[in-house]
Parts: structure tokens; sequence; C-alpha cells
């Protein structure tokens, strides 16, 4: 099922050498395209490379839907620099759902699995590294306390629900 540019035609697979160009189901080349693409340069449904280009994507540059590497441009990505509507990561590049980067503290992110409400807006769904931070964000929204979520804290002592 899996082209090739070399003479070898045999399909290559987890633990073979790679393709200069494989096109398949789960091709393994340096440049791949088709289902599981995986390689230097990925083109597909879910690409596994250095660039990946697709709709679940993993890799060190990812232009995706869903993508996840150091610099991962699409709706929901996650890694160091992000790009997106719904993206999570250390530094979050350019505007975010309509906001300009500056409204945005880069060391925060919000949580994005109440999709059904403004949540992205309400300052009680911010997340922050330090205790401190969510303590200040806390006073100013005028809650008690604070609690962690994963390695992050959230202002107040219980996590929001979102009732709107």
């Amino acid at each position: 099922m899996t082209k090739s540019s070399s003479s070898d035609s045999a399909p290559a697979h987890c633990g073979s050498k790679p393709k200069r160009l494989a096109i398949g189901i789960a091709p393994l080349g340096t440049v791949s395209i088709g289902i599981v693409p995986m390689g230097v340069i990925c083109i597909g449904i879910v690409p596994m490379g250095v660039v990946s280009i697709g709709v679940v994507a993993m890799g060190v540059i990812n232009l995706s839907i869903v993508g996840m590497g150091l610099l991962a441009i699409g709706a929901n990505t996650m890694g160091v620099w992000t790009v997106g509507p719904m993206s999570m990561g250390l530094v979050q590049v350019g505007a975010r759902g309509g906001h300009d980067s500056e409204s945005h503290n880069h060391k925060s992110h919000h949580h994005n699995s109440h999709s059904q409400s403004n949540s992205e807006d309400d300052p009680r769904f911010m997340a922050f590294p330090t205790k401190a931070e969510a303590e200040a964000q806390a006073r100013q929204i005028g809650c008690e306390g604070v609690h962690q979520m994963g390695s992050h804290w959230m202002a107040c002592g219980e996590h929001p629900t979102d009732q709107r």
C-alpha cells in the first residue's frame, strides 16, 4: 500500500528504513502523505513528524485542527508556542477569540472544556502557574481561596460551575 521513490517497493513500517517519499496508510518516509503518515514532513489525517500538516498533528511544527508540539497552529493546540482560539501553551501567539494578545497574560490559560458558554471570558476559569497569582485573581474577582488544577492554580476555593 505504500509507494516509494526508491527501488524497494515493499511497504515501510515501524522498524524499517524510511523511504524518501511514502504514500499510503501509515507510510513511513522522509516525506509522508497518507492516513497516519510518519516522518520528517507529514501531510495527512493524523500526521506525526518534524513538520506535520493535517487534522490531528503531532510534531515539532504543526498546522492542524488539533496540534501538539513545539509550535502548534490550529483550532485546539497544545505546545510551547500556540496559535488558535482554544490553545494552551507557554506562550499564546497572536489573538485569541477576537481579543488582542495584550489582554491575556502569557502565563495563564483558560479551561476550554466549557465550550457551550462564554466561560473563556469569565475570570473564574483562568489558571495560573503560581498560587500567588491565583490568590491575587481571587481578591480581584471577590471570591475566597484558591484551588489546584493539575500543575496550575485557579481562583476561588472550588472549581466554578458554568450554569448560564
